[in-house]
């Protein structure tokens, strides 16, 4: 929106602030002023006037013309061939400088012809191009008073105003007019807006059939008969509408472009001839003559009469309406009109016509002009709220006068009804839909800075989806062992029922078993995983392979016939194929296993199997003497071992070892921050000797729990029989502080930790 602040004349009663204070209040009130410009044209250009005009009697192409500046007549020779005598025009006296042409005005002699000066063009003084030949000043520069022969062209009221750029968001289409602005300047500065004068009723003859309301849609028509006969458009509006680039041939189009403009209703001119307005099937309201589309309201535009009269009409059509039938029923459109309409034109289509007439009675004072009856199906809102949503929402209570103020000053009705208020939206605020918009507009004036900060309180429903976490967690699962090298196998959720007792696993319970198994190899319900991962090993065994690395994740069933999420793990045969320098591999050993398995699942200790009878399968599957109970934070996970030599040799298996995991007993760790030290670390090694029954797991848990100052961690590092009873172990102790230590605090160190081993396991330093 381009807005000469030489325009709000006409609509505010009072002074405005200086430019720079006023771009700053509407830039804080939403109305973003993106750009402050004004004229600057050169002081030397002045009002002159064409006393004489004769051809040059050396050039067909030239006029050698006296122009009166006030102060003298001036011999200017010109080349436009619009110069004529009794024109006001613009002169460029000797010493000016044209910027906007970079031409500087010298005292010349054009063939045999002094010239003592320069009569301009609109585009040599840096303004819009009107025509070809010189600018033809008139009047409205002045405020349509007689213009002052000599006065610099600066200082008419035109020229001396501000053109702001204000950059108008698309909900606020109320703020596409000079109205529009000047009533937020009139709620912003307590200034009285004015009204152009009430136009007179007058009956008119063929006007506009018009349809049953019932079948129109939300929409507002008025019509009115110009009768003028003339095609001088003033130079005030030729030259607001060039800035803006909406300047047309037609004289009464730009006319009623212009009181657009200025008034936000759309108006058009038509013909005199007998019209029809009408609804068609996709909801577009048109205007037709003998079956003839002449225009589509709010989305196409009728060709301008080449004379009066005319038949003018002022129009409004819902913008949601038509947003609506565009987005459905996309039509050829002018793009000018539709940026008007769809984000909303003033309903009050009589006040257009209003301000038509100001227009008529200053530049234009023979013109006569009729308006007839005008018609609307539109209504505007009501809304009811609260001082108290009023203060949720903005963090911040406000009086009730404070409130009224506002909404009263931007054209609000307001009553109260208790404790409730009751507010009138006007017809022209499109974007007024709730309270929170009541609340934005009480913001806009109140002031952001002056609204007190506050924590803004919100509640928001987790979005997190506990089965698909789990979900994800798992297949992190399967990614570590994927890139560990193990390959992931899926089996039937079938199993043999028989293989199943044979290896010790629980089975279903007859009334829970299959009725009509597939065969008698899928007999049952699996209740493990191994058995599968077994079969697997045989099959790739038979066909030569002498690495296997497998695991599987799915479901297994207890007696009960309850499904859980088992994760089983297999590797035998060789860990790494031979390659320099192990020629002959590198096969798979318990700890290798064990440690693959602490990659994927986390860090786990080993507990000893104890006889179970609960637990047949861990004596029939697992070696007797190369098994472990899994134990994470002090429980269970799952059971890790070899594969019982016996089942090897039975069932011809590669020897290897097995885990099965219950994934429900593992969750994902968050993530810690912990600080480290920059220190090396110092390392100590004991050898003691204590009983042989006694776990390196529980020392190393008793050590933990002492928190012995710097002490980090324990590791094993060998173990030998000492005698019958006893064995000696030797451990290695991690010590590192975030200061550096002295060999007495490392001393201290070892002391303390021999102590605790010394009463609670009986142990004894070996000498």
């Amino acid at each position: 929106m381009l807005l000469n602040t030489y325009a709000l004349d006409d609509f505010l009663e009072g002074g405005l602030p200086d430019v720079s204070t006023l771009c700053a209040d509407l830039s804080r009130i939403g109305l973003e002023v993106e750009s402050a410009t004004s004229f600057e044209l050169p002081s030397q250009v002045v009002v002159g006037q064409v006393l004489e005009c004769v051809k040059h009697p050396d050039a067909t192409k030239l006029h050698v013309c006296q122009v009166d500046v006030g102060s003298e007549v001036l011999q200017i020779v010109c080349g436009a061939e619009n110069v004529k005598v009794g024109q006001f025009v613009a002169v460029a006296l000797i010493g000016t400088h044209l910027p906007a042409c970079n031409l500087s005005i010298q005292a010349s002699t054009l063939r045999g012809i002094q010239s003592f000066g320069m009569l301009c063009s609109s585009v040599e003084l840096g303004l819009p191009k009107l025509y070809e030949g010189i600018l033809i000043l008139d009047g409205s520069l002045n405020r349509n008073e007689p213009l002052e022969l000599g006065a610099p062209l600066r200082d008419l009221p035109f020229f001396a105003g501000t053109l702001l750029d204000i950059a108008i968001t698309p909900n606020r289409g109320d703020c596409l007019s000079v109205l529009g602005i000047a009533r937020e300047i009139s709620a912003l500065y307590a200034l009285r807006l004015k009204s152009p004068p009430n136009l007179p009723y007058t009956p008119l003859e063929n006007l506009p059939s018009l349809p049953p309301t019932k079948s129109l849609p939300s929409c507002a028509l008025h019509y009115g008969m110009l009768d003028l006969d003339t095609h001088f458009l003033p130079l005030e509006i030729a030259l607001t509408l060039a800035l803006q680039h909406s300047l047309q041939e037609s004289w009464i189009a730009n006319l009623l472009e212009y009181s657009t403009y200025i008034s936000g209703v759309i108006l058009q001119a038509y013909p005199v001839t007998s019209l029809e307005v009408c609804v068609d099937t996709q909801g577009f309201l048109q205007i037709r003559h003998a079956n003839n589309i002449l225009a589509t309201l709010g989305v196409s535009c009728p060709t301008p009469p080449p004379a009066g009269p005319y038949l003018l009409e002022a129009s409004f059509i819902d913008p949601s309406h038509l947003c609506q039938c565009l987005h459905l029923h996309p039509q050829q459109a002018t793009l000018s009109l539709t940026h008007r309409t769809q984000r909303g034109s003033n309903p009050r289509v009589q006040e257009g016509l209003e301000w038509l007439a100001f227009l008529l009675v200053r530049f234009y004072p023979e013109a006569k002009l009729r308006v007839g009856a005008s018609m609307s199906t539109f209504t505007s809102p009501s809304l009811s709220f609260t001082l108290t949503e009023i203060a949720h929402i903005l963090g911040t209570n406000i009086g009730f006068k404070q409130v009224r103020a506002i909404l009263e000053s931007l054209g609000f009705g307001l009553s109260v009804l208790e404790d409730t208020l009751m507010t009138q939206v006007p017809s022209y605020r499109h974007d007024i839909k709730g309270v929170h918009d009541i609340a934005e507009e009480i913001l806009r004036f109140l002031g952001i800075d002056n609204t007190p900060k506050a924590i803004l309180h919100t509640t928001e429903a987790s979005s997190a989806n506990p089965h698909y976490a789990r979900y994800r967690f798992e297949r992190n699962l399967a990614t570590k062992a994927l890139a560990l090298g193990f390959k992931e196998v899926v089996h039937y959720l079938f199993a043999k029922r028989e293989k199943l007792e044979v290896l010790g696993y629980p089975i279903l319970q007859e009334d829970l078993d299959l009725l009509n198994p597939i065969n008698a190899d899928l007999n049952t319900l699996r209740t493990s995983l191994i058995p599968g991962l077994l079969e697997a090993t045989t099959h790739n065994k038979n066909l030569g392979f002498k690495s296997i690395a497998l695991f599987e994740l799915g479901s297994v069933y207890n007696a009960q016939r309850e499904e859980r999420t088992s994760l089983a793990f297999l590797a035998g045969g060789l860990k790494t194929l031979p390659h320099y320098p192990y020629p002959k591999g590198q096969a798979w050993d318990f700890y290798a296993f064990a440690h693959a398995i602490s990659s994927i699942v986390g860090a786990f200790n080993l507990k000893p199997i104890a006889l179970d009878q609960a637990h047949p399968y861990l004596s029939t599957t697992y070696h007797p003497y190369q098994s472990a109970w899994m134990v994470q934070e002090g429980r269970k996970i799952g059971v890790l071992g070899a594969i019982n030599p016996i089942l090897v040799q039975k069932d011809d298996l590669l020897e290897g070892f097995i885990a099965e995991i219950d994934p429900v007993s593992l969750h994902q760790k968050p993530y810690k921050a912990q600080e480290f030290s920059k220190l090396p670390t110092s390392f100590r090694d004991l050898t003691i000797v204590l009983h042989k029954d006694c776990l390196f797991a529980s020392l190393k848990q008793r050590l933990q729990e002492a928190r012995i100052p710097h002490l980090k961690e324990v590791f094993p590092l060998d173990i030998y029989t000492e005698n019958t009873e006893q064995i000696a172990l030797s451990v290695r102790l991690k010590i590192q502080s975030q200061e550096a230590l002295t060999d007495a605090q490392l001393q201290a160190v070892t002391e303390q930790t021999l102590s605790i081993l010394e009463r609670d396991f009986n142990a004894k330093l070996k000498h």
